[in-house]
């Protein structure tokens, strides 16, 4: 049971330093010995780990885009739900904007790579997904288009990203909640 801990441990030291390199030198500076350093790791068992560089960027994404989950959407909230959703991710941009500048890297690169394109575009559906769910309940303004609504909340989160200052980024999405939830949360 110890070896699987330690498995799993050593992959976590891996994810995190080529999250970090990533967010140090984008992704032109990433480089698995590096990374295999920064985590103290041997070079050559890094493939015992993730078999491909492809693999160990999946792992980094699916790390970064794990820090916004907060649980299932409350259906029978969905205003509240909206409200919780953007307000974690202005309070994450404050706090950890190094999270934002990998995952600004990783949409980047997605435009010229094919494979992580497809890794973006499956996380992205799913989000899309959940924000339209929340959108389609009762209680929205009458001419919100949910599908619309949501592809509006992911382009104002992503682009805000790009802002080289977190409170600008921050600011954007209170300007956000605020028009999609003008009078706060209701239930």
């Amino acid at each position: 049971m110890a070896a699987a801990k330690t498995s799993v441990d050593r992959r976590q030291l891996l994810v995190e330093a080529a999250f970090d390199q990533i967010a140090e030198s984008g992704f032109e500076g990433l480089r698995t010995r590096a990374v295999a350093t920064a985590a103290g790791i041997d070079h050559s068992t890094v493939h015992h780990y993730f078999a491909t560089k492809q693999d160990l960027i999946t792992a980094v994404v699916d790390h970064a885009v794990a820090q916004f989950r907060s649980g299932e959407p409350a259906l029978d909230q969905p205003q509240l739900r909206l409200r919780e959703h953007l307000e974690l991710m202005v309070r994450l941009m404050r706090e950890r904007p190094n999270l934002f500048t990998v995952l600004s890297e990783i949409d980047l690169r997605a435009k010229r790579d094919t494979a992580l394109r497809a890794i973006v575009a499956e996380r992205d559906d799913r989000w899309r997904r959940t924000l339209t769910a929340l959108f389609d309940q009762p209680g929205w303004h009458p001419n919100l288009a949910s599908g619309s609504a949501a592809a509006l909340v992911i382009a104002v989160v992503k682009g805000s990203r790009f802002y080289s200052d977190p409170a600008d980024a921050a600011a954007a999405l209170e300007q956000l909640l605020d028009l999609l939830i003008p009078e706060g949360p209701q239930s």
